[in-house]
């Protein structure tokens, strides 16, 4: 076991943080105040590409590093999984009961009806369209589209190292990448007719971030020079590829900002890197200790933004521009409401890895659960 890293740790609060903008309309706001620039698009749009992506490549890097500390893959892969699982089953179950915006629903309908009407809706959507929810992550997955992709990344490196084709990890990852720019083309050669009922890109990314985190984890050493070579080649590649689909391709505003942008994954490779480069930054910060909370939050944060939207709508007519003081006060809530379910012998399995999971590390002599 590894004692955690303080860098990665603290940028795993930044990327959780980061997934939080994207869901309260902050980057939206961002959007309206550069006046649709090409600047803001692709800025706003790499925001998601340094969260959740930092996530997938963690997961991968210290998946491969757990196996090569316990091998025996098929089991480790249980470990990690096996919790996965029963947090998906969970708050999917949740998320199907719970309305938005529920406080008002009830001071309006009554304790029954919100929460029925809202389980007959989402079960009626699982029962037409299932697997697509968990590919796309629409209503009531949503966010939670991130828990089945991991399982499934984990599952391919897995195979990969019972078979031992660690030598085509790196002809998988630019598959995939290249499997993500042949559907974006086909959406938009066939716009018309082009159906979005399976959309693999989501977890072809997922696969492709998870699988670079496992080759980094058999690299040497970065140095911080080629970190930060890394980021801001990544940025401006990225902002490269916008300029590209905007003057060439004639893109749409909503076409660059779903764009899989090579750069977003050379700019969260470097941020990556930047962790291992510097194991202590951030450690005199509270953000290492905020990380422990990282995975509660993230399948909580919509929740908490369910919650809280009476406030929501109240301080965006009072304030326009409280955006950004919205999203602070759902990741504290989150962090908030996270602490108190750990505490609860039951409910702590919403919010946590059980402590078998091969992510545990080691911390001051004690097995800390880890997170995201």
């Amino acid at each position: 076991m590894e004692r955690r890293i303080a860098s990665i740790e603290s940028f795993r609060v930044l990327a959780i943080f980061g997934v939080i903008l994207v869901h309260t309309d902050v980057l939206w706001k961002f959007r309206q105040l550069t006046g649709g620039s090409l600047f803001g698009q692709v800025t706003t749009s790499l925001v998601w590409w340094v969260s959740v992506p930092y996530f997938f490549i963690t997961a991968g890097y210290f998946f491969r590093k757990s196996l090569r500390t316990h091998g025996k893959p098929i089991a480790c892969l249980r470990r990690h999984v096996t919790p996965l699982v029963w947090l998906l089953l969970s708050w999917v179950f949740i998320y199907i009961m719970i309305p938005n915006n529920w406080p008002g629903e009830v001071l309006h309908h009554g304790w029954w009806q919100p929460f029925y009407s809202e389980a007959l809706k989402n079960m009626n959507l699982f029962a037409t369209q299932h697997v697509r929810l968990f590919l796309v992550g629409d209503l009531p997955v949503w966010h939670l589209w991130f828990l089945p992709a991991l399982m499934f990344s984990l599952a391919t490196l897995t195979l990969v190292a019972v078979y031992r084709l660690q030598r085509y990890v790196i002809p998988l990852i630019v598959s995939l990448y290249v499997l993500a720019l042949t559907e974006e083309a086909g959406r938009h050669i066939l716009s018309s007719t082009y159906s979005y009922t399976y959309d693999l890109r989501g977890w072809s990314i997922g696969l492709l971030l998870t699988a670079l985190g496992w080759w980094l984890a058999g690299r040497e050493q970065p140095s911080v020079r080629m970190a930060l070579c890394l980021i801001l080649g990544g940025y401006a590649f990225a902002f490269m590829e916008g300029a590209v689909m905007s003057a060439f391709f004639h893109s749409t505003p909503q076409a660059i900002r779903d764009h899989p942008y090579l750069g977003g994954i050379l700019l969260v490779l470097g941020i990556f890197l930047l962790a291992l480069a510097k194991p202590t930054l951030g450690q005199s910060t509270p953000l290492p200790f905020l990380a422990q909370f990282t995975l509660g939050v993230y399948v909580s944060h919509v929740l908490v933004l369910y919650t809280l939207a009476p406030i929501r709508s109240r301080m965006y007519s009072l304030w326009p521009e409280s955006q950004l003081l919205f999203a602070f006060a759902v990741y504290f809530f989150a962090v908030l409401f996270v602490l108190v379910l750990s505490k609860i012998p039951l409910a702590r399995y919403l919010v946590t890895r059980t402590s078998s999971g091969a992510l545990t590390q080691i911390q001051d002599g004690n097995p800390i659960t880890d997170t995201v």
